[in-house]
């Protein structure tokens, strides 16, 4: 329904993001191949650091058609493509050895950490409605799916312009990740204090931000302020500390990188695993795991289409059983299977 007032000021919008875009992959591609020698950081890393510098710069550009179609359909296009060609194969990836506990914890912990993310901001935070957990739980997971329905408005126009402040704090996780993420595959072992001491540092900002918004008192800056501290302190939780659960249960590092990818529904650590950071094995069988999370998208956006229809926000009582289900599930996952 938008109209637009100068068409032809629009599409040269369209070719000059287009370009800057062809040139912000080549560019960090150089890099990644240049860094190589010192540190084998998958090229997403730097992407990611130089589109956030230049976002940095740029945020009073208004998006012209290449960005929002890349918003609005690339991603979802992409992600289409993995779950058509990962679903239709599930059966053969559940026959290869080790992947079972991989492809269970893939579906399970996105239960337990989507849900269980959501009971804590419900409890702890007091935040009930959607303008702020669809992008506190975009943010705070990577969630391309929600990131993608945050952005596209189908939680509203709150939620639509929080999300992309949130979908960038993480970028500070990713900063600690890549890097510990790339010495532990060249040593062949996972880091285990810098991998503790992340997970810890994630509880502690995520204490923080859940005081933050519970004393918000519905002011738009507090809100924010608490939601940003909670996209940055639930990815380092969430991430390291789902890492090393994965790692001491006897998973082998590439097994971990498909596992928690999949779990948090993660393009970046999807992307990196795809581009081969983990071993061609990892690379061959990524689409297959990252395809479970799928099923438990319905859920999802279910729980979210109920908490737009009603003005109380979101039921806490199925949001509670489902992140017992989900911590059951991965504690059956690790340890039974």
């Amino acid at each position: 329904k938008d109209t637009i007032a100068n068409k032809s000021l629009y599409v040269r919008k369209g070719v000059v993001e287009i370009a800057v875009i062809l040139a912000l992959l080549i560019f960090a591609n150089h890099v990644a191949l240049w860094f190589e020698n010192i540190l084998p950081l998958p090229p997403i890393f730097f992407i990611m650091i130089f589109s956030l510098t230049l976002g940095w710069f740029l945020y009073k550009w208004r998006f012209g058609p290449t960005v929002r179609a890349l918003l609005f359909a690339g991603i979802p296009l992409a992600l289409a493509g993995v779950f058509v060609v990962g679903g239709s194969r599930i059966s053969e990836a559940f026959a290869i050895t080790g992947m079972g506990p991989v492809m269970a914890y893939g579906f399970f912990g996105q239960v337990l950490w989507m849900f269980g993310g959501i009971a804590l901001l419900m409890l702890f935070g007091r935040v009930y409605h959607a303008r702020n957990l669809g992008p506190g739980m975009a943010g705070s997971l990577s969630h391309a799916g929600l990131t993608g329905a945050c952005t596209a408005g189908d939680l509203g126009k709150v939620a639509a312009q929080r999300a992309p402040i949130m979908i960038n704090m993480p970028f500070l996780g990713h900063l600690i990740l890549f890097p510990i993420l790339a010495i532990s595959v060249a040593r062949g072992d996972l880091l285990l204090l810098p991998t503790i001491a992340a997970a810890i540092v994630g509880i502690g900002i995520t204490a923080v931000a859940l005081r933050t918004l519970r004393g918000a008192g519905g002011e738009d800056r507090e809100e924010v302020k608490g939601l940003m501290l909670f996209s940055l302190g639930w990815q380092l939780c969430v991430i390291f500390a789902g890492i090393l659960i994965l790692y001491l249960s006897g998973m082998p590092l590439d097994h971990v990188a498909m596992a928690k990818s999949s779990s948090v529904s993660h393009f970046g650590l999807f992307a990196a695993t795809h581009g081969g950071m983990f071993g061609a094995e990892a690379a061959a069988l990524i689409n297959f795991i990252f395809a479970m999370p799928f099923l438990v998208h319905p859920l999802v956006f279910f729980m979210f289409g109920q908490a737009m229809g009603k003005k109380e926000g979101m039921p806490g009582i199925p949001v509670y059983i489902l992140s017992i289900l989900g911590v059951l599930g991965v504690i059956y996952a690790l340890f039974v299977m």
